[in-house]
């Protein structure tokens, strides 16, 4: 995608229908979730993920999920704002408001809310000390990806397509090491996923309408 040239009329469709479906999903996911209506779902879920917990995927989701905590996410986001500008208009304004954005909303969301972690079964590290809903580990990474793929990607480009089956593979297993670690219910993770792909959107219209000079 091009973010030095306006937002074109099928683009603005395009993201207008998806922040609409987002919006309104996190909308109908929280009051859902407020009102205990899934409380089974989540169970279900976590109760599956204790059933396959083996040595080899504890390794695995245990390391994979450091991909979507800060430490690792905001030195990469100052790397890439540095390397890719010369290359990409409009880069920090893009991944500025998208990132920060997601971040920012889900704490807040998180306070807001005060969901207790999964108790379920035992998790595999120590929780952590802030509440559970939305999770900010998969709006942080999910955010990420999806604005880094808008950035490069190219349809026609091989280095394109293998880029972009990385990206799905990490923010994916982030999402997942969430729920397999048992310290997020699976319905954080999509409220979390929910807030990426908004801020994604939000970011999208505010950089190619030129909002922002």
């Amino acid at each position: 995608m091009q973010f030095h040239e306006k937002i074109t009329p099928n683009e603005r469709w395009l993201f207008t229908i998806i922040l609409i479906i987002a919006i309104s999903s996190f909308i109908a996911l929280t009051f859902f979730v407020h009102m205990g209506y899934l409380a089974q779902f989540d169970y279900s879920v976590l109760n599956w993920f204790h059933t396959i917990k083996n040595p080899t995927l504890d390794h695995f989701f245990s390391a994979i999920t450091w991909l979507g905590s800060l430490w690792i996410l905001l030195p990469l986001y100052l790397v890439l704002t540095l390397f890719l500008s010369p290359y990409f208009e409009n880069v920090k304004k893009l991944l500025g408001i998208g990132f920060w954005g997601a971040l920012v909303s889900s704490y807040l969301l998180k306070y807001e809310f005060e969901r207790k972690r999964p108790h379920f079964f035992p998790s595999l590290d120590a929780l952590p000390i802030n509440p559970s809903f939305p999770s900010s580990h998969t709006s942080q990474i999910i955010v990420f990806t999806l604005l880094l793929w808008l950035i490069v990607h190219n349809s026609t480009s091989l280095f394109s397509n293998l880029l972009t089956a990385v990206l799905m593979f990490i923010a994916l297993g982030v999402a997942l090491s969430r729920m397999y670690l048992q310290v997020h219910f699976p319905t954080d993770v999509l409220a979390g996923a929910l807030i990426a792909v908004i801020w994604c959107c939000i970011a999208v219209f505010v950089v190619k309408s030129n909002v922002l000079k």
